[in-house]
């Protein structure tokens, strides 16, 4: 089990936005992590859907955007996000997965704005992000 935190490195945490990366593989996690922290975002991560849970309910006013896994072990992406839609259904997620990113869309919670194909396309994954911050940001 792990949870780290990053900062970007434009200033104080307070005024980042806040990520949540949730994979099993540390090595993903890690690169992510490195990717969204130089475009300035706050970072937190979780290694299973269980373990991100537990953040968000001590966290969940702070977290603009879950990006997840979707095959890991304990509670996988789509266990995650479900529960989300429950607890934090203000909490978009994009679902990431190395299978048919069509395919893997059918019947999903409707909080799942997005499923992203692995391994990341680093813009693509940067816009969507960009897309989601915006329109909470709206919603506020």
């Amino acid at each position: 089990m792990y949870q780290t935190t990053q900062t970007g490195t434009n200033g104080g945490s307070l005024s980042l936005p806040t990520l949540l990366i949730v994979d099993d593989e540390p090595l993903m996690t890690e690169m992510l992590s490195a990717y969204l922290t130089r475009l300035g975002y706050h970072i937190e991560t979780a290694c299973n859907g269980q373990v991100a849970l537990e953040l968000i309910r001590r966290k969940s006013s702070s977290i603009r955007v879950v990006i997840t896994d979707m095959v890991m072990p304990v509670m996988n992406g789509v266990q995650l996000a479900l529960q989300l839609s429950l607890e934090a259904p203000e909490i978009p997620v994009l679902l990431a997965t190395g299978r048919d990113a069509h395919e893997t869309s059918l019947n999903l919670p409707f909080n799942v704005v997005e499923v992203v194909q692995k391994p990341y396309q680093s813009k693509v994954l940067a816009e969507s992000i960009k897309a989601q911050i915006g329109k909470s940001a709206l919603e506020i």
